[in-house]
């Protein structure tokens, strides 16, 4: 049976970060809490956000998640097992760090999403694209979602991301797995990668010359990538 391929989206961006992957029949929900679907309480986990996408489509998933996306399509994986048939994951991880994304949550109440706009752009692009002029669209989208997204919404992703851990609970997973690395991610690196891929029952990882924003800064890498792996999936599934 064929299956949907779905773009899970990193934390305040929306639909449209998909707009740079060329895979025809893509579907890119806005994750809640973003854009248009702004949570209207805090303490959204991660779970509900994975049963809200599960409720939005139909049929077999291959689930293509970079970052915050990338957990969720675990928690999609491991809560709604007959919908998955395969999962990409990118820039991610099996475990948020608490103490780290509550100190970023807090920063963010206290900063406003322009005051720790800077720190994150940092974090997810390399030095060399930042300081390109005129800026690469794929940098002033996400400079434009980030300041768009209030400060609230931003730090209720942060202290989600901080809940978030089913490391333990990797050995569920059993459809194919591409663990999507870039070599110079600092926020997921590839020792993360590497034991997220090492953790799971039918994976294999895969290298990106690229930061953490892999499919924001270099595109048609990460869609290649994407590509071999629903290629690889759907051969599998004749």
């Amino acid at each position: 049976m064929s299956a949907t391929a779905v773009f899970l989206h990193p934390v305040g961006l929306d639909r449209r970060a998909a707009r740079w992957l060329d895979l025809p029949g893509l579907v890119a929900p806005t994750l809640p809490g973003h854009g248009e679907r702004r949570r209207a309480r805090a303490g959204l986990t991660l779970a509900d956000m994975a049963d809200e996408v599960a409720g939005w489509t139909d049929g077999p998933l291959d689930v293509i998640g970079a970052s915050l996306g990338g957990m969720v399509a675990l928690h999609l994986a491991l809560g709604h097992p007959d919908r998955v048939r395969s999962l990409v994951l990118a820039c991610t991880t099996a475990r948020g760090d608490l103490e780290v994304m509550e100190r970023r949550a807090l920063d963010t109440e206290e900063q406003g999403s322009a005051g720790v706009l800077d720190a994150t752009l940092r974090r997810w692009f390399t030095s060399e694209q930042l300081a390109v002029r005129p800026e690469p669209a794929p940098v002033a989208y996400a400079r434009e979602r980030l300041l768009a997204t209030p400060a609230a919404v931003l730090a209720d992703t942060w202290r989600a991301i901080g809940g978030h851990d089913v490391l333990d609970r990797l050995g569920e997973v059993t459809v194919p797995v591409t663990c999507l690395a870039g070599t110079r991610d600092e926020a997921s690196p590839l020792p993360v990668m590497r034991a997220l891929a090492d953790g799971l029952a039918k994976s294999r990882l895969v290298e990106v010359d690229a930061p953490h924003m892999a499919f924001l800064e270099r595109p048609a890498e990460f869609t290649a990538a994407v590509r071999e792996h629903l290629a690889r999936v759907g051969e599998e599934h004749g």
